[in-house]
C-alpha cells in the first residue's frame, strides 16, 4: 500500500476510533493516534496563492481543535511534532507559521507519524483489511484466513480484530443464513462502478431494474437528488437497501429546524481521480453541500448563489467573497469555518464576506460541478441558515442497524455477488 492511501485510511479510521474506548481503543491506539495529528495538520494547513505560508494565530488553533475533537494532549504533542517535522513553525506567542501543505502532504505526513510510532501486526493487518474489502466485498472466513496469513497472527486472535473493527464501524459484516461477507463505505468507489451496477441490476426484479435505471440516468445528467425525489422513483425499501450497501452517496446538510439529505453517485468523485484519497475526511463534500444549500434555498435578500461554478473559480483564485458583505455568509458556513476550510470576516452588523483557506478542496469540489453538476441538486431545507453536515460514511453506518430481515437478505445477496464476480 503507497503511503498517500495509508495516510488516507488512517485518517478516516482515526475518527471512527474517537467513539471507542477500553481495550479495543488501545489495540489501534497508534491508527488513533497518528491520525489525530494527521486531522490536526490538516486543520491549520493553509493553500491559498497569497500566502504560501501563513501564520495561524494561538487562538484560532485552539478553537479550531475544540471544533473538530482535537483535545489538548494531541494539541500540544502534534504541533511539537509537525514541527519537528519540519512542517509548521510554531512562535513565542503560540502563533503557528505552516510551511506550505496541500492535501497530499497531509496523507504522507500522517503515513510517516504512523510508522514512526512502532505500529503493531494488528494495527497494520487492519490497514490492509481495510483496503482488501474496498476493492471488493470479502467472505469473512477468507479474511481472517488472508490476514492470518499475510501478518501470522494468530487463529484465536483473528476473530476479535475483526469484531473490532466492525464495532469501530471501520468495516461492516452482513450475514444472512451461511453467508458472512465484509464490506465498507468505499466498495462502489474503486473505478469499477459500471460492473457493479450492472450486478447489482442484474439482482432485481425487471420493475426495480427500470426505475433504478432511470434515477441512474437522472443523477449522470443532474449530478444529484433529493432524496425524495428518489425515494418516490424506486421505492423506499429498495432506497433503504441501496444506500445500506453504499450504492449511493447520501449528504446530509442541517439546519436548527431540520435535517435533510440529497444523493449523488459515488462516481461522481471516482472519475477525478482517487476520491478517497482526495478527500478522505469530506471536506470537499461538505463544501458541495453548503454551495447546495446557498444556491437552492438562500434568498436575494439573504445572498443566494446564482452561479457555483463562478464562485467556486473566484475563491480557488483566492479573491474574498462578499463584496461589501453578505448576511448569508455569516450563517451558511459554519460547518466549513470549523473544518478551517474558509474563513469567514465581519465586516458591518449582519455583513460577512468568505475566503478559501484550502485551495485544493476547492479545484476538486470545482471539478464535480463541471463534471455533473453536483452542486446543482435540489435540497428542500427551510428559510433557516444550514449550519451541519454528515458525510456518506456516517448516513450509511446510522442506516444499517434500522434494517429489516428483508434488508439484510438483500444486502447480504448482492455483496454476495460482488465478491464472486469481482
Amino acid at each position: 500500500m503507497d503511503k498517500k492511501t495509508k495516510g488516507a485510511w488512517i485518517l478516516s479510521q482515526s475518527k471512527s476510533l474517537d467513539l471507542v474506548t477500553g481495550e479495543g481503543a488501545a489495540r489501534l491506539e497508534n491508527i488513533s493516534y497518528s491520525g489525530k495529528i494527521g486531522r490536526l495538520y490538516n486543520l491549520i494547513r493553509r493553500n491559498m496563492p497569497d500566502a504560501i505560508s501563513p501564520t495561524i494565530n494561538k487562538d484560532a488553533v485552539l478553537r479550531a481543535c475544540q471544533l473538530n475533537g482535537i483535545d489538548r494532549s494531541t494539541r500540544e504533542t502534534g504541533l511539537k511534532i509537525l514541527k519537528d517535522m519540519g512542517r509548521i513553525d510554531v512562535s513565542g506567542d503560540g502563533s503557528v507559521c505552516v510551511l506550505g501543505a496541500n492535501s497530499t502532504a497531509v496523507l504522507e505526513v500522517t503515513a510517516e507519524i504512523f510508522a514512526s510510532s512502532s505500529p503493531t501486526t494488528d494495527e497494520e493487518a487492519v490497514l490492509e483489511l481495510s483496503n482488501k474489502v474496498s476493492e471488493r466485498p470479502v467472505a469473512r472466513i477468507e479474511a481472517e484466513e488472508y490476514i492470518g496469513d499475510s501478518f501470522k497472527i494468530r487463529k484465536d486472535s483473528l476473530s476479535n480484530l475483526v469484531d473490532l473493527c466492525k464495532l469501530s464501524a471501520i468495516i461492516d459484516e452482513e450475514k444472512d443464513r451461511d453467508k458472512s461477507i465484509l464490506f465498507n463505505s468505499n466498495t462502489f468507489r474503486d473505478g469499477s462502478y459500471a460492473r457493479k451496477t450492472y450486478l447489482i441490476i442484474q439482482g432485481l426484479p425487471k420493475s426495480d431494474a427500470a426505475t433504478l435505471s432511470e434515477i441512474q440516468e437522472r443523477l449522470a445528467k443532474e449530478g444529484a437528488l433529493h432524496e425524495s425525489t428518489v425515494e418516490d422513483v424506486i421505492g423506499a425499501d429498495l432506497f433503504r437497501r441501496l444506500l445500506s450497501v453504499g450504492f449511493f452517496d447520501r449528504l446530509e446538510v442541517s439546519n436548527s429546524d431540520e435535517s435533510v439529505g440529497y444523493i449523488t453517485s459515488p462516481n461522481d468523485f471516482q472519475r477525478f481521480g482517487r476520491p478517497f484519497e482526495e478527500d478522505p475526511i469530506d471536506d470537499a463534500k461538505a463544501l458541495l453541500a453548503s454551495l447546495t444549500y446557498g444556491r437552492t434555498r438562500s434568498t436575494y435578500l439573504r445572498g443566494s448563489i446564482t452561479m457555483p461554478d463562478a464562485l467556486l473559480s473566484a475563491l480557488i483564485d483566492g479573491r474574498e467573497i462578499g463584496k461589501n458583505g453578505v448576511k448569508a455568509i455569516g450563517e451558511d458556513y459554519h460547518e466549513l469555518e470549523a473544518r478551517q476550510v474558509v474563513k469567514v470576516t465581519k465586516r458591518s452588523n449582519d455583513r460577512y464576506t468568505m475566503k478559501l483557506l484550502k485551495k485544493d478542496v476547492g479545484e476538486l469540489a470545482l471539478s464535480i460541478i463541471r463534471g455533473t453538476g453536483a452542486a446543482q441538486g435540489a435540497l428542500l431545507l427551510g428559510g433557516v441558515a444550514a449550519s451541519g453536515f454528515r458525510g456518506p460514511h456516517d448516513v450509511r453506518t446510522s442506516i444499517r442497524p434500522k434494517n429489516t430481515a428483508n434488508d439484510k437478505k438483500f444486502v447480504a445477496e448482492a455483496l454476495d455477488r460482488l465478491r464472486s464476480e469481482g
